[in-house]
């Protein structure tokens, strides 16, 4: 009994000691020891599910302050190295903070770093009249034709333009910022119909909706599927009849 007892003192001794190396490692942490271990953990890449249970603030010393983190995130984010700026950004797209809005902002036309950023904006601040024009600068930059990651992003844009916070002019403007996108650039038709049906019940029936396959119908780059799934769907809706649909 005695000897567990001293057992019992003696671990608790050494989880207090080995908790104030913790604390002091963390107290002692300067900004030069913040970024190499930022920088070992974007160049030190796992594999599969390894990689992907992997999170930054497991592994670095940062004090417990994410401003100061997502600092030298955004330093690393503006490297020339595009692979590398790429992984600081997905990142500070989980970290960052107001401070780095400017930032943020000033990537919304970087073919790389553009998606990643105006995402980062819609999280922070949601859909105001900066962060649609930064939309709209972002979805003009260039052809995103083949890029479902960037689909996803319209699908979401017009998901918060729809919340009750948001400005009427705003909501507005970012509805027609992201269906000029839709019909323009955009291949993944089924994915924003389907999309948007999910998020706004009133859709599914309506003229704006038909309006939109009848658009995307005139374009002459559709693959089977998506031509049949468009033609399908207007014959559907114009036989309600279509003057009777809801706008």
């Amino acid at each position: 009994m005695k000897r567990n007892a001293q057992t019992r003192r003696m671990y608790a001794m050494l989880s207090i000691a080995v908790a104030a190396v913790m604390v002091c490692r963390a107290d002692t942490c300067t900004d030069e020891e913040l970024r190499h271990d930022v920088l070992e953990f974007l160049t030190t890449r796992c594999c599969g599910r390894v990689e992907a249970r992997r999170v930054l603030t497991n592994e670095i010393r940062f004090d417990g302050n994410t401003n100061r983190l997502a600092c030298v995130l955004a330093e690393f984010a503006q490297t020339n190295d595009s692979q590398f700026a790429e992984w600081a950004m997905w990142q500070l797209k989980k970290y960052g903070t107001p401070a780095q809005l400017p930032f943020f902002y000033s990537c919304a036309t970087n073919p790389v770093l553009g998606n990643v950023a105006i995402e980062t904006i819609l999280r922070i601040e949601g859909v105001t009249s900066n962060s649609v024009v930064a939309t709209e600068s972002f979805f003009a930059v260039s052809s995103h034709d083949d890029s479902l990651q960037t689909t996803q992003l319209c699908l979401d844009f017009m998901k918060r333009a729809t919340g009750a916070e948001v400005d009427p002019t705003c909501a507005s403007n970012a509805l027609r910022v992201a269906r000029d996108f839709s019909v323009s650039e955009n291949c993944h038709y089924y994915c924003f119909d389907r999309g948007q049906i999910m998020s706004d019940s009133s859709y599914s029936h309506s003229k704006r909706r038909l309006a939109y396959l009848r658009q995307v119908s005139l374009r002459g780059d559709l693959f089977e599927f998506q031509a049949n799934y468009v033609t399908n769907a207007i014959n559907e809706l114009v036989a309600y009849p279509e003057a009777s649909l809801p706008d």
